[in-house]
């Protein structure tokens, strides 16, 4: 079974606040893949946030900050296949001692 829950978060909140459920989705994401199962955040959902937001009941004070998927993943569906160059640690950070 697979399922999509939604994430929502107090509209007057601001960026740290952001951070924080940033850091916090994380966490959701690993401890889900510690218990097998494979996760997929998804922004896209937020351009939807009207109707998720009806459907769903919040209050005029959420809003939508992502959906996820989580679930068991298909290595064999074509989705699950490709694999993406990635930039090495030394492109992107410089580490001072």
């Amino acid at each position: 079974m697979n399922s999509t829950p939604e994430f929502t978060i107090d509209r007057v909140l601001r960026q740290g606040s952001w951070l924080d459920y940033g850091m916090f989705l994380q966490s959701v994401m690993v401890a889900a893949r510690a218990r097998g199962l494979d996760n997929c955040p998804q922004a896209a959902f937020t351009q939807f946030h009207r109707i998720i937001e009806r459907q769903l009941g919040l209050g005029e004070r959420e809003t939508v900050v992502c959906g996820m998927s989580l679930g068991y993943a298909d290595p064999a569906a074509v989705e699950n296949t490709p694999v993406t160059e990635r930039e090495p640690v030394s492109g992107f950070t410089h580490f001072v001692e």
